[in-house]
């Protein structure tokens, strides 16, 4: 039974955190481009009453902290915080969706 609740609740949190990334891609500043095509969901943990994923970027690209948070003389551009910030509800409404369809009821 644990293993199917955190599948479900996993479903739901990978499509709340696809709202998440596709709002971080859109709004990722672009110089090259690499830290906008290094964005990546990934499942983080699940258990039978919690599911959690990570919307990052490549960590091999040591600029992309002072891209989200700022560095001396440049300001912060949080493109990964806003994208859950300025989403949750939309992010919160699909996780329910999804945990719905998947147990059978209609919202």
């Amino acid at each position: 039974m644990e293993d199917a609740a955190s599948s479900v609740l996993m479903k739901g949190a990978e499509a709340g955190g696809q709202i998440a990334l596709e709002d971080a891609r859109r709004n990722c500043p672009e110089d090259t481009g690499a830290l906008k095509q290094s964005l990546r969901l990934e499942k983080d943990k699940a258990t039978a009453t919690k599911a959690t994923v990570k919307v990052d970027y490549d960590k091999s690209l040591k600029y992309g902290t002072h891209v989200e948070l700022g560095a001396r003389g440049r300001p912060a551009n949080p493109f990964l915080r806003n994208a859950v910030d300025k989403n949750i509800n939309q992010i919160n409404e699909e996780i329910v969706r999804e945990i719905s369809r998947a147990v059978g009821r209609k919202i």
